[in-house]
């Protein structure tokens, strides 16, 4: 395991999230287990989620979390990431484009 201390920034991804519950799970090629995070831990203004896949930059602690061994402490998301892992920008999205396709 390596040596690794709770005051220490990590970046890694964000595996999965559980939005209607608010919490989810980051991982860091710099630590040995996955990371729990709790949606309190973002640091954003306003409604706080993150995405799968998106990128983040977290502090942890080594505690027990259900089965994680490591806690994220705060989160900060990637500026600029997308929200939708699929590239869909959902409801209100435009491009500024005005494109006409004819049959």
């Amino acid at each position: 395991m390596p040596d690794v201390t709770s005051a220490e920034v990590f970046s890694g991804r964000v595996l999965e999230w559980h939005s209607e519950e608010g919490w989810g799970v980051l991982a860091s090629d710099a630590l040995p287990d996955e990371v729990w995070a709790h949606f309190s831990t973002i640091q954003l203004d306003g409604y706080r989620e993150l995405t799968v896949g998106q990128s983040v930059t977290f502090s942890a602690e080594q505690a027990e979390q259900d089965e994680y061994r490591w806690r994220a402490v705060s989160v900060w998301p990637e500026a600029g990431a997308r929200r939708s892992p699929n590239g869909d920008e959902g409801p209100g999205y435009s491009s500024g484009l005005d494109i006409t396709f004819d049959s």
